[in-house]
Order: structure tokens, then C-alpha cells, then sequence
């Protein structure tokens, strides 16, 4: 009987095996005609600098218009992407939207916002990206300063070497280097002062519980402060709640994003909130690091 059972389970383990493969063929399938057809597009989320109260920036998030599906976001699709390869040719996509549409703001004359880009591991490490970037800023008139590329700490530390390389040589042509989701990695200090960095953001996961979680606003206190000391901006993602953004400002964070400003936008409404949006209210803590930032 329990023979019975095991090959019972088996049959199921087998099955469920099956399914998935399945599904993740079609998924690949699907991939392949989304590139082919365009069916990808980006929305906007704001960063607002909290020493002006302005809006600076967004980052440029992918979203995948599925005919069947509709909206889908890249949590369910990115990760098939990378298994398949497709990353490259979805994060090719991605950086020259992403650059088109900063020239189309500049041309209506939404100037001086920095367009923030994230990059995959496998395009972090492609020799020819420099290279590519480069056409991209020739080819859409763009400052390099207006762009920033976003890795995240454990791509930097695949191959820390061949890592410090790489952003060495994407800084060259003036662009700024983003650590993304900055505490969830191991990197260590002694190889952060290594990396040319402009940013350092820190994870939505510590900015949730940031009120009530004495952990979670140590990790933010100590982010903010060894941000300083190497020079670099801090931007906090995930920012819901006035509460959080109170206290973002008291440990002198730079930048916010989050819901709490807004959600990521299609284009046009990221351009409206662009230009529309007034200086948030002064929380009273607002000025405390205006000027220099701490010592």
C-alpha cells in the first residue's frame, strides 16, 4: 500500500514537473513575440528630493502589455527572462526607451530630471554595454549626467573584480552608479569605497516597519551615515507614509520614492506630475540637512 502511496506521489511530483515546464515554455514563447511585437512598455516612478521638495528624477520601470493578460508586472516575467537569455535583448529595450523618452521630455522642455535605469546581472556584465549606453546618449542628445544606472549589491559582488571594472568604465562617460537595494547583500565597506558610486538606495523591505521596527531604522540610520562619509546620496524606496518620511528626513536621507508621492506612471501622467507637482509641505525636519550633509 505504501508502495502504491509513493508511486502515487510520483505520478503527481511528475506531473507538477511536467506543468511547469510547460508553462515556462510558453512563457518563453510569449516572451519571444512580446519582443517581436513591442509589446513592452515603461511607466515613471517619481524621486523627489527632500532638500527642495521637488521632483528630480524617476526611475524607469518595464511592464509587459500581454494581449491575453493584460498588464504584467516583471516579477512574473523577468526571472524567465533571465533563464532564457531574453534579458538581454528586454534590457536592450529597456535603456533605449528609457532614453527616448528623456529626449522627449527635454524637447518639451521638462529638462534637468535624471532618468534612473535598472540593469540586469547578465547586462551589468556584457563588455559591449559602455559601448551601447554611449550610442544612446549620441543618438538621443543627452547629457550623461542625466543618467544613472542601478545595480544591485549582490550583481556587484558576483565577481567584485570584474565588477569594479565595469563601473569604472560605464563612469567614465558621466553617467551615475546606483546601488540598489543597498542591506540585503554582504558587501563589505572596504569594497564599497572601491565603487564609483553616486547612490545609494535603500530597500523598501527596511523602510516598511521603519516606525515601529528599531532593526529596520538602525539599518537606515547606519546606511545614511556611511553613505555620507563616502560622499554618496541616499535614496529610500517604498516610502508610504508620512510617518516614514518624517523620519527619513530627521536621519538626513537625500531622496524618496514611493507611494506616498506617487505610484509608477504611464509617460504622459509622469510628465504632468513632473511639472504640475508644488514643493511638498515643509515637515519641519525638512531642513536639517540642507546644506552640507553631515560630518
Amino acid at each position: 500500500h505504501a508502495k502504491g502511496n509513493g508511486r502515487t506521489q510520483y505520478q503527481f511530483f511528475k506531473e507538477e514537473y511536467q506543468l511547469a515546464a510547460i508553462r515556462r515554455l510558453a512563457l518563453e514563447a510569449d516572451l519571444r513575440q512580446a519582443i517581436a511585437e513591442n509589446q513592452f512598455l515603461l511607466h515613471f516612478q517619481p524621486q523627489i528630493d527632500l532638500r527642495s521638495g521637488r521632483p528630480v528624477g524617476v526611475e524607469a520601470l518595464i511592464r509587459w502589455r500581454h494581449p491575453v493578460r493584460g498588464l504584467v508586472p516583471p516579477i512574473e516575467f523577468i526571472p524567465a527572462a533571465e533563464e532564457t537569455g531574453l534579458i538581454l535583448p528586454i534590457g536592450d529595450w529597456v535603456l533605449a526607451a528609457a532614453c527616448r523618452q528623456l529626449a522627449a521630455w527635454r524637447e518639451r522642455g521638462v529638462d534637468g530630471i535624471r532618468m534612473s535605469v535598472n540593469l540586469t546581472a547578465s547586462q551589468f556584465l556584457d563588455p559591449a554595454l559602455p559601448a551601447r549606453i554611449q550610442g544612446l546618449l549620441e543618438q538621443y542628445r543627452l547629457p550623461a549626467a542625466l543618467l544613472t544606472l542601478e545595480v544591485t549589491e549582490s550583481m556587484s559582488m558576483a565577481s567584485p573584480e570584474r565588477a569594479i571594472a565595469s563601473m569604472r568604465e560605464l563612469t567614465a562617460c558621466g553617467l551615475s552608479l546606483a546601488m540598489d537595494d543597498f542591506g540585503t547583500g554582504y558587501s563589505s565597506l572596504a569594497y564599497l569605497k572601491l565603487l564609483p558610486l553616486r547612490e545609494l538606495k535603500i530597500d523598501r523591505s527596511f523602510v516598511k516597519d521603519i516606525e515601529t521596527d528599531r532593526n529596520d531604522a538602525d539599518i537606515c540610520d547606519v546606511t545614511v551615515l556611511l553613505a555620507h562619509k563616502l560622499g554618496l546620496e541616499v535614496v529610500a524606496e517604498g516610502v508610504e507614509t508620512a510617518a516614514q518620511l518624517k523620519y527619513l528626513l530627521s536621519i538626513g536621507c537625500e531622496k524618496v520614492q514611493g507611494y506616498f508621492f506617487s505610484r509608477p506612471l504611464p509617460a504622459d501622467e509622469a510628465e504632468r506630475f513632473i511639472v504640475e507637482s508644488p514643493a511638498i509641505p515643509r515637515l519641519g525636519t525638512i531642513d536639517l540637512w540642507a546644506g552640507d550633509a553631515p560630518v
